[in-house]
């Protein structure tokens, strides 16, 4: 057919072949940029990877930095050195404050070289601050790791166990976290006095780690009503036999039934000596007598008020030989 001049059938042949060749170059030619399809296409990976059970890639875990150890061990005139130190420069100044610190003992080193510690300075003086506690006890240890160091041990006889607490705690390091558990001597025989005179009771001798002041009290409130000022210079120590508190308090019981006099515990022995305040008192004591713990002998030695001695005497003899008798079999 035809149009005019327009064969309708080749017309259409040759639209048809156009549009084929169209539909291939659209094919052909990308329509987007090429970064555009190269983003699409590790977004299609990773998507995938997720997918199909795979983790992304994770940072390196940080190593955690270990606290260092150190520690000093104080045992019959030996110290050994254990942990930790910095530099072999580090152990040399420490040798030197054994030496300064702790005259004539030995020194044992089975320490070790660490150069990753950290904050030498730290290390060096709470090291320092630990050796010469030390020179003041016994027998001890002290543990450094990192800002925290243990303290225990045991005091050299004859020292003032309340003032070697109090220094302990004043000289340490700013910075360092103090745990202190040092403790009073073993002393034997264990001794303790309560003295009596005019209008003062004086307490001394050995007292147990932390009674002290539980005695002081008690010494106290026994006397209250007699106008006697109560005074303490009682050492704490360790070695007292057991029950060693409720037999102090009877002794205070039986003083304070005394115009002058004096109880005192050597051991596991009471002795309570003086003179009374009336002749009445004597039948009071047998009764507080019979309080005296198990384990502890009574002895006495009581002397009358003027004008009473022989009844007196004759019932604080008869009070001597009962509570002995009794203390001895329990």
């Amino acid at each position: 057919m035809t149009v005019g001049r327009l064969n309708l059938t080749v017309f259409s042949s040759a639209l048809f072949c156009f549009g084929t060749i169209y539909a291939t170059l659209a094919q052909a030619v990308p329509q987007r940029p090429w970064y555009r399809v190269a983003f699409d296409h590790v977004l299609r990976v990773v998507h995938s990877d997720t997918q199909n059970g795979a983790a992304p890639l994770a940072e390196p875990a940080k190593q955690p930095v270990q606290p260092y150890v150190s520690r000093i061990t104080k045992d019959a005139g030996t110290i050994t050195l254990k942990g930790d130190v910095p530099s072999e420069s580090d152990l040399k100044i420490l040798q030197g404050v054994v030496a300064a610190t702790s005259p004539g003992a030995a020194f044992i080193d089975k320490s070790r070289v660490n150069t990753n510690m950290q904050d030498r300075d730290h290390w060096l003086a709470a090291m320092t601050f630990a050796l010469r506690q030390l020179g003041k006890l016994e027998r001890g240890a002290a543990v450094l790791s990192g800002n925290s160091i243990a303290i225990e041990g045991v005091t050299k006889s004859g020292d003032d166990f309340a003032s070697m607490q109090k220094k302990l705690k004043d000289e340490a390091p700013k910075g360092v976290d103090l745990h202190a558990a040092v403790k009073p001597h073993d002393v034997q025989p264990f001794v303790w006095t309560a003295n009596l005179q005019r209008g003062t009771l004086t307490l001394s001798g050995n007292v147990p780690d932390r009674q002290d002041g539980v005695l002081f009290e008690y010494a106290r409130s026994v006397f209250q009503h007699s106008n006697v000022n109560v005074s303490s210079s009682m050492e704490p120590a360790k070695g007292e036999p057991e029950n060693w508190l409720a037999a102090s308090e009877v002794a205070l019981d039986m003083l304070s039934l005394l115009s002058t006099g004096s109880a005192g515990i050597s051991g596991n022995v009471i002795k309570l000596e003086g003179v009374y305040t009336s002749p009445s008192v004597a039948d009071l004591l047998k009764t507080y007598s019979q309080r005296v713990p198990a384990g502890f002998m009574l002895q006495t030695n009581i002397m009358a008020a003027m004008g009473t001695a022989s009844t007196a005497r004759a019932e604080d003899v008869s009070l001597a030989a009962q509570t002995s008798s009794a203390s001895l079999n329990p």
